[in-house]
């Protein structure tokens, strides 16, 4: 209290300390990062819901739509296909890339799909495989990503990363069909008919036939060739087909896109191993055998829905029946070329049980994840940041506050240690108080400013014998202090070369040390020197702890309680002819507490108030980020 009232701001300030700021930006980074690893993910799905088709009303509750996921450019690395100088060789890249394939794929099979469909590009670069072996293990990899219930069935279309595109293919076909099932494939969901097709063996076919100027009619295909696949095929189909392929059909490079496109339009590129769009006659070939309900494609990453007027009819849009609708789906997976990866959700119905035969008997919606990238440039980078400068200001305040403060003990009376203001004399502040106490100046100073001159060589004119000892001051008399507040003259004021300053002279007639000296109050004290009785004994045997003032009270012994033995786990061994023992025990609380202190916790905080500048600095970063590091790896290694 007295030292409140000396000094209005100490113990309290209207700044925020840096321990409380530092446990407030604890928690809200590790909130922001349970938010940005989970929370942005499943907030992507919250308007991601199952398309409905109409049912009439009374068969409602005996149809139940069929759910089908749609995927498309997964695209997973594997460290035998990469090379040397490869982007995706960055281990840290690799990594990120397939913690946010597997965060993608944990939120997306949380809708409980009934089928699921690749649509090609499953691995990243499987056509660079040299083995079978090799692309059975990055196969093996991409099937523990994409981890779904035995009884959701999955459907691989292929892709020209998976199988390449050219002659050199062909070995690769046998590996992909070795692993994930025919390249050209028909199968039946809800009544209706999806046949996959191998768009690139379809591409290399088309060149085959341009080579030697022939066309789809007058063109022999060989055995199990796309082309003949899809002549076979189209005698057997239902009047509800759904086209599948890799490679997005022909439309001009202009056509719009649609408003989910992020940018640009599908043009069209040729290169090693990739080519854009389909031709314009492999089109129409299509079109014209197929005749399909709906086309679904891939291979753009970006989004795109755009409609085909069916070859031989006429763009009139009264009738529905001319046109053909392709959804080119988005990419699952990370890619410079868009924001925001995405999927496509499929509902279909038995046509036999929709509202009339006209109606149509599928449902599609797309939806989309968030942008990896955002979530540590946008979001993560600022937070760092803001962090770094409030923890800086912080710091600088706590340097500034204790620089202040240390000058004010410099500067303010009680600076020798004492809680209570001094006496006066002569209007100032007098070098003792009135209640005794060791002295303990704040920085070094001679004995003779801070004790007054008759303390330190008591009746100077005395005859009696004198000691010379330390300037500790001794034990006061038990009578009034109030004796010792009034203003006493310097009386030595030279320095003696003799008698050096850093020495008192005490009498023993002094009052300061009459016990012994037969006094009327010697009874009550205990005597544990006596010069009179000490005559004549050599120095030697006289203790040096021997002194004339009262003894300290002496402490009782108090036993130690029997020590408990930790728990300890031991095992022994024999190496080279001799025995060994290994102990493994639980942590004392010592060992608990440097624990604590090196994560942030604990004892760390009297540290952090005794170190300051970039140590301070480096400490409270520390102290701040270790929670949040800590729930980023449990969650991601969860997704693992």
């Amino acid at each position: 209290m007295l030292a409140s009232r000396i000094n209005p701001t100490a113990g309290r300030s209207g700044r925020p300390s840096v321990s409380k700021t530092s446990s407030v930006l604890r928690a809200l980074w590790v909130a922001l990062i349970i938010a940005g690893e989970l929370g942005v993910f499943y907030w992507s799905l919250i308007g991601c819901q199952w398309p409905s088709v109409e049912i009439p009303q009374k068969m409602r509750d005996k149809v139940k739509p069929t759910h089908v996921l749609m995927i498309a450019d997964p695209q997973i690395h594997h460290s035998a296909f990469l090379a040397g100088g490869s982007w995706w060789a960055h281990p840290v890249r690799r990594v990120l890339f397939e913690l946010n394939m597997r965060k993608n794929w944990h939120v997306t099979s949380r809708l409980q799909p009934d089928a699921v469909i690749f649509l090609g590009d499953m691995l990243a670069n499987g056509k660079a495989a040299r083995t079978l072996g090799e692309y059975t293990q990055a196969t093996q990899k991409f099937k523990a990503i994409f981890e779904c219930d035995d009884d959701v069935p999955m459907y691989y279309i292929p892709g020209n990363n998976d199988v390449g595109l050219g002659a050199a293919s062909t070995t690769k076909n046998s590996y992909f069909a070795a692993n994930f099932g025919p390249l050209n494939q028909k199968f039946q969901i809800a009544n209706h008919d999806f046949v996959g097709l191998d768009a690139a063996g379809l591409v290399y076919e088309d060149y085959q036939q341009h080579a030697k100027h022939l066309d789809f009619d007058t063109w022999t295909p060989t055995e199990n060739s796309t082309i003949s696949f899809v002549k076979d095929v189209a005698q057997g189909l239902s009047g509800r087909v759904i086209l599948l392929s890799h490679i997005p059909l022909a439309r001009p490079e202009s056509a719009d896109c649609g408003p989910l496109r992020e940018k640009g339009t599908i043009r069209k590129l040729v290169g090693h191993g990739y080519q854009s769009m389909l031709g314009k006659e492999t089109t129409s070939f299509l079109l014209r055998q197929l005749k399909p309900m709906v086309v679904y494609s891939a291979d753009n990453r970006d989004y795109c829905d755009y409609i085909h007027v069916l070859p031989g009819t006429r763009d009139d849009s009264s009738n529905p029946e001319n046109f053909v609708r392709e959804v080119t789906v988005k990419s699952f997976s990370m890619s410079v070329h868009i924001r925001q990866p995405g999927f496509q959700l499929v509902t279909l119905v038995d046509p036999a049980k929709v509202a009339t035969p006209a109606s149509p008997s599928y449902a599609d919606a797309a939806c989309f994840l968030p942008d990896q990238s955002s979530i540590y440039t946008i979001f993560y980078l600022p937070c760092f940041v803001i962090t770094l400068l409030v923890l800086f200001v912080l710091n600088r305040r706590k340097e500034s506050s204790r620089t202040l403060k240390k000058q004010r003990s410099l500067d303010s009376p009680t600076s020798s240690g004492r809680s209570t203001p001094l006496p006066l004399v002569n209007g100032e502040a007098a070098p003792w108080s009135a209640a005794w106490s060791p002295f303990s100046p704040a920085m070094p100073t001679s004995p003779r400013s801070s004790l007054p001159s008759h303390l330190r060589t008591p009746r100077l004119a005395s005859n009696s014998a004198t000691h010379l000892v330390a300037s500790f001051p001794g034990t006061p008399a038990p009578s009034s202090p109030a004796s010792y507040l009034s203003p006493i003259p310097h009386e030595d004021d030279e320095e003696d070369t003799m008698f050096p300053a850093q020495y008192a002279i005490r009498r023993e007639s002094d009052e300061w040390s009459h016990i012994g000296m037969g006094h009327t109050r010697d009874e009550d004290f205990e005597v544990v020197f006596d010069q009179e009785s000490a005559v004549g004994t050599p120095s030697s045997s006289i203790s040096r702890s021997q002194s004339k003032f009262i003894s300290a009270p002496s402490r009782p012994k108090v036993s130690a309680p029997p020590r408990r033995s930790r728990w300890s786990w031991s095992y022994s061994f024999v190496i080279r002819g001799r025995r060994r023992r290994l102990t493994l025990g639980l942590p004392s609380s010592a060992a608990l507490g440097n624990l604590l202190d090196l994560v942030g916790v604990g004892s760390m905080r009297s540290a952090r108030l005794n170190r300051g500048g970039s140590a301070g600095m480096i400490i409270d970063v520390v102290s701040v980020f270790w929670p949040a590091t800590v729930a980023w790896i449990v969650i991601n290694w969860s997704a693992l």
